[in-house]
């Protein structure tokens, strides 16, 4: 990991701020040539992949698969964002959807998407080795998706997607029970909330999919761990609360990955313990833990390469461009 390290902008040095600041304020972006491509799923479902290519595609060049995080889609301004800066250095970028997540992907998804489907990860990498046959692939989950990517590669065999060439990701929940506790302290309490709303909308969408008589009542207000009780592990068919977080953390499988892997952390990060990084690890993981950063913040004092503070986007497409 070649990029200088993280010296947050002198008005965001608190990681409260810089977390706040990443997730509200991004210029805004348009993509030129956006092609939708749906993977179906073994269920039934199929979720949203959304191609963006550059004016002129380089064959010898991975395709890059970006997946958002908890409570967003494909089209957040940080993978739209990335996805520009992708094809003006000449890379295809693919913005995943969860299940259920972007434009007309909810009449697709009868099922709920979490931290424990990793399968539909994995359907996605099997959908770009059969639509680009013999194209190399590196792969980027961002925070809730970081933690299913790291958990699809400890546990499936390295051979089952021989053309991901390597795989990042940054500020994963690999331990879902502390990274709860975290968030419902009560400084995070604005973090907290607006997690909650966002996947309380999504969730309230969902129900009306629904027959009005299966339909659940979920009331606005929730923290995420009451939603995940309430609502996530008894849709998605586990015992409790507790049960899905035992079931989906990635932390106990960290040490089987063999594909080539890198995991970026911010130490001040305040929903992500930086402690459950400092002993998971295998030869193929590399952990940076950076000073400061947020979740998900990393605005620079200085302009980076490309042109902007972003100092996350640099960190992105430097790893990237050592493909």
């Amino acid at each position: 990991m070649t990029t200088n390290h993280f010296i947050p902008h002198p008005l965001l040095s608190n990681a409260h701020a810089q977390t706040i600041f990443a997730a509200l304020v991004s210029p805004l972006v348009r993509l030129k040539q956006t092609q939708r491509l749906w993977v179906p799923l073994a269920d039934g479902d199929a979720l949203l992949l959304n191609v963006e290519s550059p004016a002129v595609d380089d064959a010898e060049k991975p395709l890059v698969l970006l997946m958002h995080g908890l409570g967003g889609s494909g089209d957040g301004s940080l993978i739209v964002r990335q996805s520009a800066k992708l094809n003006r250095l000449g890379y295809t970028a693919l913005r995943f959807h969860h299940r259920g997540c972007g434009p007309g992907s909810q009449a697709r998804a009868r099922g709920l998407y979490h931290s424990g489907r990793t399968d539909d990860i994995a359907a996605t990498l099997s959908f770009i080795a059969k639509t680009w046959p013999g194209r190399k692939c590196v792969a980027i989950g961002y925070s809730l998706s970081g933690n299913m990517l790291l958990r699809l590669l400890g546990q499936q065999p390295r051979a089952n997607h021989a053309h991901l060439q390597k795989a990042l990701a940054v500020c994963p929940p690999i331990d879902l029970e502390a990274c709860s506790l975290a968030l419902s302290n009560r400084h995070n309490k604005a973090i907290d909330q607006f997690f909650s709303l966002m996947l309380t909308r999504q969730a309230r969408a969902r129900e009306l999919q629904r027959p009005s008589g299966d339909r659940r009542n979920l009331e606005f207000g929730l923290s995420l761990r009451q939603f995940d009780e309430v609502y996530t592990a008894p849709v998605a068919g586990f015992v409790s609360r507790d049960d899905y977080y035992t079931q989906c953390s990635s932390q106990s499988v960290i040490s089987s990955i063999t594909v080539p892997t890198d995991i970026l952390v911010a130490a001040d990060d305040p929903i992500i313990p930086v402690d459950i990084f400092r002993s998971k690890s295998s030869s193929s993981v590399l952990v940076r833990i950076e000073t400061y950063g947020g979740h998900m913040g990393f605005y620079s004092r200085d302009h980076t390469s490309y042109g902007d503070r972003r100092w996350l986007d640099a960190f992105v497409l430097d790893w990237i461009l050592k493909s």
